[in-house]
């Protein structure tokens, strides 16, 4: 029977680790600017779509590092000529406001018109970074059947 290396991954200790890691990361650390973990869930909750696009975008995230890892550290073999962790998914899904509590966050460093045009168009920037994701996912050969 054949299985897709995104979900290979999951079966092996490190990577699985490290992916749980990440996904727990992406999800609880708008608490920090918050200053509290009820005020994240309250804000994440209100927000239609971006309590669904969210989670799905710590998902991708968690596997995404969990492959990687699973390339660099379990599989010494790469499957790809050359495996390039991005950055890009993450800044973009993020720090342009992916998530409702970042967009004080940025106020402080961007003018007022643009911060409530990242508020505003917060969800598809999300699901920009997910598609993005997605795509390094593909391009690292995540779902390859192995």
């Amino acid at each position: 029977m054949s299985m897709v290396v995104i979900l290979k991954i999951w079966t092996h200790k490190i990577s699985a680790t490290v992916g749980l890691l990440v996904i727990i990361l992406v999800l609880l650390w708008p608490a920090f600017p918050l200053r509290s973990l009820d005020i994240w869930l309250q804000t994440l909750v209100s927000k239609f779509p971006t309590n669904v696009l969210y989670p799905i975008f710590a998902i991708l995230m968690g596997s995404y590092a969990a492959l990687y890892t699973y390339d660099r550290k379990v599989a010494k073999c790469c499957r790809v000529d050359a495996t390039k962790a991005t950055a890009a998914p993450s800044i973009l899904g993020i720090l342009l406001g992916a998530c409702p509590a970042c967009i004080p966050v940025l106020a402080f460093f961007l003018p007022l018109s643009i911060t409530i045009a990242i508020g505003y168009y917060s969800w598809m920037i999300l699901l920009a970074s997910i598609g993005l994701i997605l795509f390094s996912i593909w391009r690292a050969g995540g779902f390859q059947k192995i």
